[in-house]
């Protein structure tokens, strides 16, 4: 296959497209994008390349660039630009410098003012990528990246984002340890007419006046790889690892507390909750998958004797509770208060998309496909803004009902991409259910044993979504 994006070959081009990568220096990161995003041939060489960050960064990417043949270009030569094949804006070293809310908004209104001057210069369908961080300082947590994708998407596609992840031996770089890489491409779906919008995710930021403080990981991501599922669990077609639920559970809760997930499945909550002391409670619009759950369950609490284990037998004080109903439905009396939530929820209709690859595999092995064909079940409906409606709408029903003032309520989540659009998931579910609750901030599951697959290969950057979103909120304690 001709590659017209770049002049990497397809054994550089399968790494990058991993969603996260752990960040060994600045000098690799950018020398990885320059060389991805940029084209090399004799109608345009060298091709030209924008760079906007500090002093020093700006530094390397010129020695970086010049390396690779191309030409570095700042601000101070905007006036001298023909046309850009790529555009790279550094914006970490101005928010860890200036972490405030007044000094991100003057920020966003000068990378949008700059943006609008870049666009016409871009070529088509080529990118602009953005580096920022989510920031948490004081007791309040700024979701700085998140807002800045909403708007710049009025102008440009977001096509992609990496989660870049940092380790340095042993120093305590406390939640300076993750920072995003937003992908955006000029396209014939784009303007640049970009506005500047003002999102909920701002919205009921204080931690400090209104829970107490929080546990909140030192360390915000992790390679988790599941363990292996047995031939009930592996009939769900969307089953997060027990050894990321125990995690969470031991942050959040004590023992003898009780754990609720509105959405069970097979029962991997409620079983690592009743393993860590802790009590058990959830909801499963299947009556398949409610049997598998409380048929895992009754065994953990009363497992078939032997004569070995007879005499070591240990009584369970825990208990656990699996109601086969629409989470809707959920009356008063139908639960204790409940000290913290956790669930994963259907990723919008995409089990049901026709031609999905694990699906196929699926398929294949005669496994379930999608989570059931009830019109009810979320994972059914069609609409992607009626659909993060009807589930906001739970969520904010189950904290109001069930869950204890202070109590946490953990969501496991990715972004979507279906027919070529990217749908931010995440970050919708964190602007809507911010205006309730307090989000503090967040952890990524990354997954590292799954094969790469090249999508988009000499053509355009698809990346394989390789990491998901733990996305935590506290039910304030105060209103």
């Amino acid at each position: 296959m001709k590659n017209r994006f770049n002049n990497i070959t397809s054994k550089e081009w399968l790494p990058f497209q991993k969603s996260w990568l752990i960040e060994d220096n600045s000098n690799e990161h950018f020398n990885r994008n320059i060389r991805f995003f940029v084209k090399y041939d004799d109608e345009e060489y060298p091709p030209n390349v924008f760079f906007r960050g500090n002093e020093n960064k700006t530094q390397i990417i010129n020695e970086v660039t010049q390396k690779n043949g191309a030409i570095l270009y700042t601000e101070k030569d905007l006036d001298k630009i023909d046309t850009l094949q790529y555009v790279l804006i550094d914006l970490r070293y101005d928010l860890y410098k200036n972490p405030t809310l007044k000094n991100y908004s003057l920020l966003k209104k000068q990378i949008i003012e700059l943006l609008k001057k870049l666009y016409p210069k871009l070529k088509h369908r080529r990118f602009v990528t953005i580096l920022i961080p989510n920031v948490f300082i004081n007791y309040t947590y700024y979701p700085f990246a998140w807002d800045l994708s909403y708007n710049i998407s009025t102008g440009l596609t977001l096509k992609d984002e990496k989660i870049a992840c940092i380790e340095k031996d042993g120093k305590n770089i406390f939640l300076n340890d993750i920072y995003y890489e937003l992908n955006f491409r000029k396209d014939e779906n784009t303007d640049g007419n970009f506005k500047h919008i003002e999102t909920s995710l701002f919205e009921n930021i204080d931690l400090k006046n209104k829970v107490k403080q929080p546990v909140i990981f030192s360390k915000r991501w992790k390679i988790i790889k599941p363990r292996p599922r047995n031939k009930k669990e592996i009939l769900h077609p969307a089953k997060y690892p027990e050894n990321l639920i125990e995690m969470f559970i031991e942050t959040f809760t004590k023992e003898k507390e009780n754990v609720f997930d509105p959405m069970t499945g097979t029962g991997s909550t409620q079983l690592a909750a009743l393993q860590l002391g802790r009590n058990g409670y959830g909801t499963e619009l299947s009556e398949f998958f409610t049997e598998i759950a409380i048929n895992r369950l009754e065994e953990y609490i009363n497992p078939k004797q032997t004569k070995l284990d007879f005499f070591n037998e240990e009584k369970k004080d825990v208990f656990y509770k699996i109601l086969n109903k629409d989470v809707r439905d959920i009356a008063n009396d139908d639960f204790p208060e409940i000290d913290y939530i956790i669930t994963s929820p259907p990723y919008w209709d995409m089990l049901n998309m026709k031609g999905a690859e694990n699906q196929v595999k699926r398929k294949e092995k005669g496994l379930k496909i999608n989570y059931s064909d009830d019109d009810k079940d979320f994972g059914n409906i069609q609409d992607y803004n009626e659909f993060i409606k009807e589930l906001t709408d739970i969520y904010f029903k189950l904290v109001n009902d069930l869950l204890k003032p202070g109590g946490a309520f953990t969501i496991i989540v990715k972004n979507i991409k279906k027919k070529g659009k990217n749908y931010p998931f995440a970050y919708d579910l964190a602007r809507i259910l911010q205006k309730k609750l307090i989000l503090i901030p967040e952890f990524f599951w990354l997954q590292n044993d799954i094969n790469l697959a090249p999508y988009g290969y000499g053509n355009t950057f698809v990346s394989n979504t390789f990491h998901q979103y733990c996305l935590t909120f506290i039910k304030p304690e105060t209103t």
